[in-house]
């Protein structure tokens, strides 16, 4: 009795794996029922909704030229990726920066 149910639980669970294989991808359609069972209603969905879009970050290296010849100030200039609050190199700067994002 035991092997009877457990295979017909198994080809019951293969039938239910293949259907939903067989479904489309890109959209359906819900039905939610309540617990009372009185109320149906039904949704369409897409899983292909826009998300919002996210500006990528972008990194900037600053070097401190206070203690150069020229000048003071800081110079600015785009970086590459990295870590936070590392060091960076500007070209034609002399000296090394500390890498922020913005």
């Amino acid at each position: 009795m035991l092997r009877l149910f457990c295979v017909a639980l198994s080809l019951l669970l293969s039938v239910t794996v293949s259907v939903a294989d067989m479904l489309p991808a890109t959209g359906g359609s819900i039905i939610l029922v309540n617990d009372s069972n009185d109320v149906i209603t039904s949704e369409t969905y897409s899983t292909n909704q826009q998300s919002p879009r996210v500006r990528p970050q972008r990194y900037i290296c600053v070097v401190d030229q206070s203690g150069s010849v020229g000048g003071g100030g800081q110079v600015s200039c785009p970086a590459k990726p990295g870590r936070v609050g590392g060091r960076c190199r500007c070209a034609n700067v002399t000296g090394s920066g500390t890498l922020y994002t913005y």
